[in-house]
């Protein structure tokens, strides 16, 4: 396996735990999810909606990163969702009268600040993943027969 490849398998991994692990423990503890979605400044009047939808929204990005065919498209969900998730963080800490903890598992535990880390940490992993399996892909076309 070239080391390019590894590097995008093991990005992959990552964001499959990461994502399946979430989805799991919102998923586990919905009650308590959906609660806190509610106490949200800028989710209350959608909170019914992302608490179905976010879970399932990680769960189908994570099967498109186990795919080779799909895989790109897995990680531009990534970039989405850690995006989504980065800008969500940002504005609650700077914006919301009130900062409820809607994060699933040991998440829970980060501090704000330390989970705005993580998440840019991660979105810069999908980002990287995204630049190789998109060169990968390229190299595919351009040396592919006929």
């Amino acid at each position: 396996m070239k080391k390019s490849n590894l590097i995008i398998e093991i990005i992959s991994a990552l964001l499959i735990f990461l994502f399946v692990y979430t989805a799991t423990a919102k998923l586990a503890d919905y009650s308590t999810f959906r609660f806190q979605l509610g106490k949200s400044p800028f989710i209350q009047p959608i909170a019914g909606l992302v608490s179905w939808g976010l879970p399932m929204l990680e769960l189908l990005v994570s099967g498109l990163l186990i795919f080779r065919k799909t895989k790109i498209w897995g990680f531009y969900g990534s970039i989405f969702l850690m995006s989504s998730f980065t800008i969500y963080i940002y504005m609650m800490l700077n914006y919301a009268y009130y900062v409820p903890c809607s994060c699933g598992g040991v998440l829970s535990d980060l501090s704000w600040e330390d989970h705005l880390i993580f998440n840019i940490s991660f979105l810069l992993l999908a980002l990287f993943g995204t630049l190789l399996e998109s060169n990968q892909n390229a190299k595919s076309i351009v040396f592919s027969k006929p």
